[in-house]
């Protein structure tokens, strides 16, 4: 679960036997008095915080898909990386049939958790024009000129409203 992506009727298995664990206790006999989708809420809205199998697996994928996306420097990331990623940029990376199990697993698992991605502009101290902020490049290399008292304009400056972030 932590290094593959499970087919559906493994989740799906795996979440009967949780059912059955919580429903029917050790008689083998039990009422379903709560809705499994109530079950599997979050605690804050009234669940048991229990997750699905899907879910778990998700998460725990997740956590490779991190560490993908913050290159750290760990041996797995590195043979990955430099087996399947053409480019700098893991989150462009994609598949083939050549790919192993597990990276295939990471690439399809980033695919669910781009959306939870967002960008923050962090100390905002690296220039807005010369530095490799942004996912189209040095902003500087696309505009044809940049007036000379725009030249040390910060990431900061540019995102921030009458001296507040937004």
């Amino acid at each position: 679960m932590q290094i593959n992506w499970l087919p559906q009727n493994i989740c799906d298995s795996i979440d009967q036997t949780t059912r059955n664990f919580i429903w029917k206790g050790t008689n083998n006999k039990g009422i379903h008095l709560v809705n499994w989708k109530k079950v599997t809420s979050l605690k804050h809205l009234g669940g048991l915080g229990i997750r699905t199998a899907r879910d778990a697996n998700i998460c725990l994928l997740g956590k490779l898909v991190w560490d993908m996306v913050q290159s750290t420097n760990k041996l797995w990331v590195n043979l990955l990386s430099d087996k399947y990623s053409t480019g700098e940029n893991f989150l462009h990376a994609t598949t083939n049939s050549s790919s192993s199990p597990s990276w295939s697993s990471i690439v399809k698992d980033k695919y669910i958790l781009r959306y939870g991605y967002h960008w923050h502009a962090g100390s905002g101290s690296s220039s807005f024009w010369f530095h490799n902020w942004s996912t189209h490049g040095l902003i500087g290399s696309l505009v044809p000129i940049i007036n000379i008292h725009d030249i040390h304009v910060t990431v900061k400056y540019v995102f921030s409203f009458n001296g507040q972030h937004t």
